[in-house]
């Protein structure tokens, strides 16, 4: 039957005998008994094969994240990595960004510190939540030890190497446009891009 508050057909074994009997009773005599059960299989495989396809993933994309690809992606854009075994720090443009990843627990952060919550306004207090909703896409502002950090959190395992880039990108463009845009706008701050990987100019 057809679910109107979910919008779509649910088929189960008492829907597939009230379509096989509509489909052969003497009203409609353009359907056969073997079609209408042809019918109705066609119906209860559609959907599976549907959703098979439209879940494909490349090999790539199934490969689990490790503190070590993380710690080669990590290497490949940034040129001053400090740290291993799931804790690494680096700068750009003075500014101290930290990974923290934790393997037993499936969990990956990366925070930069953006100033002390003593020195917060009203003002910037109110502009960080609206900004956590509105222009902070997937990094967001946070406290944490009495300061301010921009962060992005993610579990480890199903992070994948484009988000953690994104991550990078993110969380320090979110540190620098705090008091102005408060934006996570992915904005170049020194870090590698794709195209220029030999580009270390920082701002």
């Amino acid at each position: 039957m057809f679910d109107e508050s979910q919008g779509f057909l649910r088929v189960g074994s008492g829907s597939l005998s009230t379509i096989n009997s509509l489909l052969t009773s003497p009203a409609m005599t353009l359907f056969p008994r073997t079609a209408a059960f042809v019918t109705a299989g066609l119906i209860a495989i559609s959907v599976p094969l549907v959703t098979t396809t439209a879940c494909a993933q490349t090999p790539d994309q199934l490969q689990p994240m490790t503190l070590s690809r993380l710690e080669q992606i990590l290497e490949s854009e940034v040129s001053n990595v400090e740290g291993d075994n799931g804790q690494w720090r680096f700068s750009v443009g003075g500014r101290s960004v930290v990974i923290l990843a934790d393997a037993s627990n499936d969990r990956m952060r990366v925070f930069s510190p953006v100033v002390p919550v003593e020195e917060l306004t009203r003002q910037q207090v109110q502009a960080m939540l609206a900004a956590n909703f509105h222009t902070a896409l997937d990094a967001r502002y946070a406290v944490t030890e009495g300061a301010v950090v921009a962060v992005y959190l993610h579990p480890l395992g199903t992070l994948q190497a484009d988000n953690f880039r994104s991550a990078l990108r993110q969380v320090v463009s979110l540190a620098e446009t705090f008091g102005t845009s408060y934006s996570s706008n992915e904005l170049n701050f020194g870090l590698r891009q794709r195209q220029q990987p030999s580009d270390l100019e920082q701002i």
